[in-house]
């Protein structure tokens, strides 16, 4: 009886671990040419054939060689398109955590190929070979090819995705198909979108921005990084007294450069919690606490959604916030901001965020950890009650 029961327990254990890692980093369709008469926007990239893409067959990509016969083409992805679904958002697909891209591609022809897949990534649109070439045969078939060569920067921002195929003469003008795109392999159970600390994006301001009620920021000036430092190793303001609470929102971590869309979009759609960890500080020793309340906007910024508020206690002391994150929340896998907004509050006070952390928790600490935040749906990108 006692095998049968270490038996038994071990089944429990391996079970818990799968279910905790398919919660993780967000493996998906990036492309798959869903319906008809719509190629996503693909393109020739370069390359010397004359190339025409269609989309006649339903969740199929048809590139049809038209020029020099059996010579070599390149064709992506548009540098604004991030995926398939949803088609609004623009700036770089967030591949963090996953390790390959799967492709499912082939050919007419009568033998194999050999296809470079390649990325540009970052805003800069850095070339970046995926691993060696892969050897497409005659007919559709899956192909992988790995993420490893990519910066966690890279990772973040994928401007583009694309094919290379090398020169084919001898069998003349070739006509391939495409059906798929897809990332997977993931390896994060916990991603931390900001951490400031010193070596990280931006001198440790990893992108921050103060996104609206700027006026409650000491020295902001707009939508912008004034009013905002980093201080031993966390992002620090003063937030005035009497104000309504400032709203300070990153992107992907990376640095603003002066624009969101250098830093858009984040993909979080499989973490189910969100951890700040943060202080305040009342210049008059007030005490008390101050409401913070999260908030994503997603899908290029036509969704504000804005989570429960939870209070923060004032006594210049770091806490660990935790939020769940709502299975109803949309669009998280193009998130362009993640936010904090303060409330208001009577005395000026300091606020110092040490890391914003998605996280999927184990299974005996998710019922633990079960009291975050209920989800409020909003629209428009104004400011929120508070």
């Amino acid at each position: 009886m006692a095998s049968r029961r270490t038996f038994f327990g071990c089944v429990l254990i391996a079970l818990l671990a799968t279910a905790s890692g398919s919660w993780a980093q967000s493996p998906s369709e990036v492309y798959t040419w869903n319906g008809t008469g719509n190629v996503q926007q693909w393109f020739k990239s370069f390359g010397t054939n004359t190339i025409s893409l269609s989309n006649t067959n339903a969740g199929e990509l048809t590139i049809t060689e038209t020029g020099s016969a059996g010579t070599n083409f390149a064709a992506s992805d548009d540098f604004n398109r991030v995926r398939e679904t949803p088609a609004g958002p623009s700036g770089g697909l967030d591949l963090t955590g996953l390790s390959y891209l799967q492709l499912d591609i082939g050919h007419n022809g009568s033998a194999a190929i050999p296809v470079q897949v390649f990325v540009q990534a970052t805003p800069g649109s850095n070339f970046v070979a995926l691993g060696p070439d892969i050897i497409v045969a005659p007919g559709v078939n899956t192909y992988q090819v790995p993420l490893t060569g990519l910066t966690p920067a890279q990772a973040t921002y994928v401007r583009t995705i694309g094919i290379n195929t090398r020169d084919h003469v001898a069998q003349g003008n070739l006509t391939w198909t495409m059906q798929s795109v897809r990332s997977g392999g993931q390896t994060l159970t916990q991603r931390d979108l900001a951490t400031h600390e010193p070596g990280s994006p931006e001198s440790g301001l990893n992108g921050a921005l103060v996104n609206f009620d700027g006026a409650s920021v000491l020295g902001n000036s707009g939508q912008n990084q004034t009013g905002l430092s980093v201080v031993n190793g966390t992002l620090q303001w003063t937030d005035v007294a009497g104000g309504a609470g400032g709203a300070i929102s990153y992107g992907n971590g990376q640095a603003l450069n002066g624009n969101t869309f250098n830093n858009r979009t984040t993909d979080a759609s499989n973490y189910t919690q969100m951890i700040v960890r943060m202080s305040a500080t009342d210049a008059l020793a007030g005490g008390g606490s101050i409401n913070l309340q999260p908030f994503f906007q997603t899908n290029n910024f036509a969704s504000f959604q804005a989570l429960l508020t939870q209070a923060l206690p004032i006594d210049g002391q770091m806490h660990d916030l935790v939020f769940d994150l709502p299975s109803s929340l949309t669009n998280m896998n193009v998130i362009d901001q993640t936010g904090l907004n303060l409330g208001s509050h009577a005395n000026e006070l300091r606020i110092n965020v040490d890391n914003v952390r998605f996280v999927v928790p184990e299974p005996a600490s998710g019922m633990l950890l079960a009291a975050g935040s209920l989800l409020c749906m909003c629209r428009g990108r104004g400011r929120r009650a508070k």
